[in-house]
Formats: structure tokens, C-alpha cells, sequence
């Protein structure tokens, strides 16, 4: 998945924040990372099956950049 579609995802999130959209990412078989736009906050929530680990980001853009190098590693596009 590119990047300035992982953006566009959580923007979508942000944009109605009012109700709840969850979008989970699936990395190999054993970790799902969840994120989700807190209700009626601009902050977007990250956690992680693998070791139930709680990330929080007030950035789309640092929040999308985080999630793509978690899917991706050190692959390139």
C-alpha cells in the first residue's frame, strides 16, 4: 500500500471523527495493526496484536509514515 493512500485512510478517519472507523493492516500472519481516529479528537490511535502496544499520533502525516515503514520494512515503492 502507498503511502499517500495509508493518508488518505486516516484523513478519512479524522474527517468523521464523530463516529467510529477503525482500518486494520494485516503484517504476515501473526500482527494486525488497528488505527482509528479518537471520538471527536484529531488523534489517531495504533495498536498492535503482536504485543498489544498503544501508539498515539496528533500528526497524519507522522502516523501514516510510522504505519507504512510497520507494513513495509525497508521495502521501497
Amino acid at each position: 500500500m502507498k503511502l499517500e493512500h495509508i493518508k488518505s485512510l486516516l484523513e478519512l478517519s479524522c474527517t468523521f471523527n464523530f463516529s467510529f472507523i477503525s482500518h486494520s493492516f494485516t503484517i504476515g500472519v501473526e500482527e494486525t495493526l488497528t488505527v482509528k481516529c479518537l471520538k471527536d479528537t484529531y488523534i489517531l490511535e495504533v495498536t498492535s496484536t503482536e504485543n498489544q502496544q498503544v501508539d498515539y499520533y496528533t500528526s497524519i502525516d507522522q502516523a501514516a509514515e510510522a504505519l507504512y515503514y510497520k507494513i513495509h520494512g525497508h521495502e521501497t515503492d
